[in-house]
């Protein structure tokens, strides 16, 4: 599986939060679920990846709101593809 350069997916992370704000995680989830369906798996592992930071940083500053562990598979938010 294709690692995801630190930079393009913190980059995304800051693009999400300011196009959609607290609803960042929600759309993101929506992304990956989409593009999994249409079997885009590259493009699902970089948005899972994005998602993942999206998470991190979300139970730093937000603690106990994240929506994504409900959404997306808990098991990838530890994976650096």
């Amino acid at each position: 599986m294709k690692l995801h350069a630190e930079k393009d997916v913190w980059q995304e992370v800051r693009n999400a939060e300011r196009q959609h704000g607290d609803r960042a995680e929600e759309q993101l989830a929506r992304k990956i679920n989409d593009l999994t369906a249409r079997q885009r798996f590259e493009e699902a592992s970089f948005w899972s990846a994005v998602a993942a930071r999206l998470k991190e940083l979300h139970e730093i500053k937000f603690p106990g709101s994240s929506v994504l562990p409900l959404l997306v598979n808990p098991a990838d938010s530890g994976r650096s593809s």
